[in-house]
This record gives structure tokens, sequence and C-alpha cells, in this order.
């Protein structure tokens, strides 16, 4: 097959996962966590268990009874912990005999990490006293409270406590709470509220955090449109509604949550983290589109949806929920402008103007942008700081914030010549996307470009391919990551026998049908994992093929 055969062949696969609404929206794989806590909180309303769930967790053992984080499957202690609990659970409630053979093949670990202790707590197996700290380092904590109040925001936004013991509930009133990460902060809060209501039970404790779960919510009945966030906070309001605290909103919140968390069950029987990253997966999908001819109203449809799914503030979440309080993020707005632009829009357009408005807004102290905004735990990335520089460039007149930026990307690269990122796996996307910035802002002979082609040559596989998991280990080659580093390649040198390689490799994994397999290389956060994406493949092996001169 030919380059332009396959693309030619790969395109219908794209324009399958673009809705009726013009959103594209590819199903992510289930992740272990937000499967084990989804078992756990049906269990606990008295909900049935069905078999393609226990059918998940029987596939996703591996040969030495270990369960890994996500569809990659490797072995994670702490998944295999939750995986373990949650099958005991099934099993003291049913008597399975199939579960009985799958804990029977699992390991005994130490308990480490104070969520998973948590659980075990909640569940009886553990003394809550195991999750508190000694003495001396609860008096260390206590100490970093009291430093955090003078130091600035950038600095305390990256004190943590300790993982293997639980912070004290007195942290959600500190300022390292209001500086957390805002996914996090998602995190601890009905966490603190289960530790309260099983510990101290202090009334007024209690009121303020279950106000804050209770006011946190999106208006879809989730917790930020992810899997373990919405099941830790429905496992807080089931304790809460156990020990009193029982009230027509706590009834009708859980309520609607479960009628949620169903949504989350994924053709494989498991829950995946997040409901989907439709934003995303659509702006990214017309900005490939808009290199080729002839799907102009597929573009059109795409760029109305995203329109449509612009937050008031101007800026897109990353998942599409119209007047809903799902906050921007700089990566998806980024993207989003890209794409209006690339449709033809102009920068004066309302959409566009606010985008990029968002953008400017939220640019970092560093040059740099992070997730959500600047000193609220936030770090600056490289994938979403080339994204913006991109977005801006297309839309022109922006060459201050564009310098800014360049100059955090070349200061971030590390010695060994790459770019690690946050959100994709990992140092090869980093540095595909660091060097497609660079080049693309004329800077194309910087030391930081050469740097990171050596980089990208040096780590590619036998086969032609790259690979690496999401810690940024070597692994078999992926698509995904074959078709960006190679697109980075293309772009600084178009006849570069790398890149040639693998052009070969991702047209020798083509399947006849035109389509791509996708692989693991999505990136939650560490106690989630990763996640494959149906559209990943697509998008980016269609842009490194369509870059071959």
């Amino acid at each position: 097959m030919n380059i332009k055969e396959s693309i030619e062949k790969s395109i219908p696969h794209l324009l399958k996962l673009q809705r009726e609404d013009g959103h594209f929206e590819g199903e992510l794989s289930s992740n272990t966590f937000p499967t084990c806590a989804y078992v756990l909180t049906q269990l606990d309303l008295g909900q049935p268990i069905d078999d393609k769930i226990i059918d998940w967790f029987e596939k996703n053992q591996n040969e030495f009874g270990y369960w890994g984080l996500d569809s990659a499957i490797g072995s994670d202690n702490e998944a295999t912990l939750l995986a373990k609990l949650a099958l005991m659970e099934i099993n003291k409630k049913y008597k399975n005999a199939e579960v009985e053979k799958i804990l029977k093949k699992t390991p005994d670990l130490k308990l480490n990490q104070w969520l998973v202790k948590l659980i075990y707590a909640r569940y009886g197996y553990i003394s809550w006293n195991e999750l508190q700290a000694p003495k001396i380092l609860s008096t260390m904590m206590r100490f970093g409270e009291a430093i955090a109040k003078v130091l600035p925001k950038s600095l305390t936004s990256h004190i943590k406590p300790p993982t293997q013991y639980a912070p004290p509930v007195r942290l959600f009133y500190s300022d390292i709470f209001k500086n957390m990460f805002i996914a996090e902060k998602h995190t601890v809060v009905p966490l603190f509220l289960i530790m309260e209501l099983h510990t101290k039970n202090r009334k007024d404790v209690v009121s303020d955090l279950l106000n804050w779960l209770l006011n946190g919510r999106c208006k879809d009945g989730s917790w930020f449109r992810v899997g373990l966030i919405t099941e830790l906070s429905m496992m807080a309001l089931i304790d809460a509604r156990k020990f009193g605290y029982r009230s027509d909103k706590v009834d009708q919140v859980i309520d609607e949550g479960n009628i949620w968390l169903q949504s989350l069950r994924s053709i494989d029987g498991g829950c995946r983290e997040a409901i989907n990253l439709n934003v995303w997966d659509t702006s990214l999908s017309a900005v490939t589109l808009s290199y080729l001819k002839g799907y102009e109203t597929e573009i059109e449809r795409a760029v109305k949806w995203l329109i449509e799914n612009q937050n008031d503030d101007g800026g897109w979440a990353f998942s599409g929920l119209p007047g809903g309080n799902l906050p921007s993020d700089a990566d998806d707005t980024a993207l989003s402008v890209l794409a209006l632009l690339r449709s033809g829009l102009t920068k004066d357009h309302r959409s566009v103007k606010n985008g990029i408005n968002w953008l400017i807004k939220h640019q970092s102290y560093d040059g740099g942008w992070g997730t959500y905004r600047p000193g609220a735990g936030d770090v600056s990335c490289v994938s979403i700081t080339s994204h913006a520089i991109l977005a801006l460039l297309e839309a022109k007149g922006f060459d201050s914030q564009i310098d800014k930026a360049i100059k955090w990307i070349k200061t971030s690269i590390s010695k060994q010549g790459y770019w690690k990122d946050l959100w994709l796996s990992r140092n090869t996307y980093g540095t595909a996307l660091a060097i497609e910035a660079l080049i693309k802002t004329g800077n194309s002979k910087s030391d930081e470009v050469k740097q990171g082609i050596r980089w990208l040559e040096s780590c590619q596989n036998n086969d032609g391919g790259w690979g690496e998991d999401i810690n940024g280990n070597r692994t078999k080659s992926t698509i995904e990551q074959t078709a960006w580093s190679t697109y980075a390649l293309l772009l600084n040198d178009p006849n570069s026998p790398s890149a040639k390689r693998g052009i070969d490799f991702l047209l020798s994994h083509q399947n006849p049908d035109g389509s791509w397999n996708p692989s693991c290389v999505g990136i939650y956060w560490e106690v989630i994992g990763g996640y494959s994406d149906p559209v990943y493949p697509y998008i980016f092996a269609i842009m490194a093929l369509n870059n071959v001169g």
C-alpha cells in the first residue's frame, strides 16, 4: 500500500468516529482503579455485579496474578490490592466460583498507598490508625503547613504529603489545599470526608466537606466528568448518609451520580476514567482534516460543535458540556482555537477572539502554559505550550507571547535532549511537539532542535517505529508514537532516513481494511495510569503520512 492509498483507506475509519452532532469521539479504554471503585460503589448501593465485569477482572489479570493500572496490563501493586479488595467484597456477597478462582491467583501484597489503605479501612480490613503518620512525621507536616503560609504559591503548590500516610483533614482549611492542582482537590475532599466520618466525626468539619462536595458537581451528576473522583465522592456521600447526614439533597445527588456512573462502562466490561475526551478528539480531527482536500463539510460540522461547547470564560474543557461547570483547560482551548482558524474563521470571530484572550490570560509567568491556571498546583507543559504557540502563530500578531513560550521550551529540554510531557506518552510526544513549535517559529537551526532530533533518532526501535510506556520506558513500537516522531523528523528533514523507516512502519502495520490499532499512549495521572483512544492512530498517522514530500 502506498502513502496516498494508505491515507484514503484510513479516512473513512476516522469519519466513523464523527457523531451525528458533528463531534468526534473515541471510546477510551478501561482502567483498574475506576473499575474497582465502581464495583465497590455498586455493592454499597445494593446493585448487582454482572458477569461482564467479573470477566474483565479475569482477562486483565496477568500471568503473575497482578493487574496493571490500564490496558497495557502490567503489574502494579496498588491496582492489584484494590482489585483484590473489590473481588473479596463481591465474593463476600455472592460466593462466586469464578471470583474465588481469580483470588487464588492474586498475590498477597503489603498495603502502601494511603488511598488504597483508606478503602481497606472503610471496609474493615485494617484499622484507621494505619493511615496516620508517626508523631515525628506528623510534627514535620504541621511545620510544612505553617511555612506554606509565607511561601510563594509557586512553591507551596509543590508541597505534597507522604504517599503512604493520609494527610490530616485540617489540610482542607490550609493554603496547601487552596494551591492544589484542581483534580487533586476533587480527589482529597471525598477522602477527607470519609476519614472524618469514620474517626472524629466533627459536625462542623463534616458540614464544610459535605457542602464543598455537593457544590462541586458537574451538571450531568458527575464530579469532574471522571470515574474515580465521582466514585470516591459517591462513597463519601453514602457514608455521610450512614452516619446520620441524610437529606433529600444527598439522596438525589447519590441517585444522579449512580446514573452517570453507568455511562462509564466500556465494551470490555470495565470502566474508563474519563467519560470522554471529545473536545480534544474533535479539535485534533478537524485540524488533521484541514490539511486534506474535500472534507469541508465534516470540518464545518466539527467547528460548529466546538463553538456550541465553548465555556463562558472563552476556553474549552476536555469534554463538551454546554452550560456546565467543567473548567476550561489550555490544551483543549489551544487546539479548539487552532481548529477554528484552520477552518477559515478569522481571529476577529467571537469564539476565536475569546479563546485567544483565554490563552493569553493563562500564560504562566515562566512563558509556558500549564493545564488549567498558573500557580494552582499546575506546571507548564511542553505539548500544551506548543499547541498554544501553534494556535497563536495561526492567528498572527502575538509575537511577544510566542517569544516567551519559545524561551521556556528551549530552557526546559533535558540534558539527554528530550522533553518530557504530561498528558501523552511521554518523552517522544513532548520532544516531537517541542521540535514542531521550534521549527514553525523559525528556530529550525537551534541547538535544541538538533538535540531533540538526535534523541528521537537514538530511541527508534529496530522495526522502524517508536514506543514507550507512560513512565518513558522504551516498549514495542506503536502507531501513535511512531507517527508523531516521524512527523517531527520530516519537518526537520524531508529526506530523513529515520523518518523513512517510520513511514514504512506505519504502512506495514496498517490493517488491510485501512484501520490502525490504538495503543495505550494517553496519560491521566499516576494513580490511574493511561488509556488508548481509537481517534489517535488516525490523526497522528495521517498527519505524518500527509507530510511526506
